[in-house]
């Protein structure tokens, strides 16, 4: 396999786990009208920055193919994973 077929599927993946993260908030979400707990809705913003932080970097590399971009997207990408992780984990913590 080469680079750029390596590309393609860490890109393919990209959008399989932001899919899934759409569908992992959604029934969250669902659980969330039923019980209006708001640690579930702080999970859910968490979960939310999480999924996009995951995934931004990869999406990024798809749409512009200039590697100045890409290299910062992917600091950018990190910072937005921590903060994600922050956020649940402070939901958690508030209980």
């Amino acid at each position: 396999m080469n680079g750029l077929q390596i590309e393609t599927i860490q890109q393919m993946l990209a959008i399989v786990t932001l899919l899934l993260g759409v569908l992992l908030i959604g029934i969250i979400f669902n659980a969330y009208r039923i019980v209006r707990q708001p640690t579930l809705l702080l999970f859910i913003y968490g979960l939310f920055t999480l999924v996009v932080g995951i995934t931004f970097a990869d999406l990024v590399s798809v749409f512009t193919p200039d590697e100045f971009i890409i290299a910062w997207s992917a600091v950018f990408s990190r910072i937005v994973v921590v903060l994600g992780l922050g956020v649940m984990a402070y939901g958690i913590m508030r209980g």
